[in-house]
């Protein structure tokens, strides 16, 4: 009985000392995930935008709980009376928000936006106030003016180097790619 206890606890000690070593890597699949949401949902738009000839906006939630919207736009005019449904509607995994990570630096060229804030497109903060469309040729373009924009998204936890994810968008040939800091660089995912 003894032996048996024994070989229990060893069992437990050993099953403890695996959980700790995998926890960071349990977090950072957590941030690959929403990274990979973001980058998913963005590339659903621009196909839907270029398969059904329609605009697509897409919006970000910056405030918890963080999400991405993505809306198919029958009028740009407002209050015209057309129905712009949207098409969904995604929470960003949790624990990863829209954030800059302090200590990052800027993507490498050409996906390097700028990082004024999470989300950065166009050189402002948190997108166009007129919002973002991928148009039906698979641009992203300002809303308001239909000329193509790049911009980028940056995911993470405030202080944590290694969480840090970013999504690039290059605006004339709607080209999205995701990545993944190594704790000082940017590599692509």
């Amino acid at each position: 009985m003894i032996e048996l206890a024994l070989v229990a606890i060893i069992i437990c000690i050993v099953s403890a000392i695996a959980l700790i070593q995998l926890r960071p890597t349990l977090q950072n699949a957590r941030y690959d995930a929403a990274m990979r949401q973001v980058v998913d949902q963005l590339r659903q738009a621009r196909e839907f935008s270029i398969a059904h000839r329609r605009f697509i906006q897409i919006s970000f939630s910056i405030v918890s709980p963080y999400s991405m919207t993505v809306t198919q736009m029958n009028t740009l005019t407002p209050n015209a009376g057309a129905a712009n449904p949207v098409l969904s509607v995604v929470p960003i995994q949790s624990p990863a928000q829209f954030a800059v990570i302090v200590g990052m630096p800027d993507l490498p060229a050409p996906q390097n936006n700028g990082k004024g804030s999470a989300i950065f497109f166009n050189g402002i903060p948190n997108g166009p106030p007129t919002g973002m469309l991928f148009q039906s040729d698979g641009e992203l373009v300002d809303a308001a003016t239909r000329l193509p924009i790049n911009g980028t998204v940056f995911i993470g936890s405030p202080g944590n180097t290694v969480s840090a994810r970013a999504v690039s968008v290059l605006g004339t040939t709607g080209r999205i790619r995701g990545w993944r800091s190594t704790g000082s660089s940017w590599i692509q995912f």
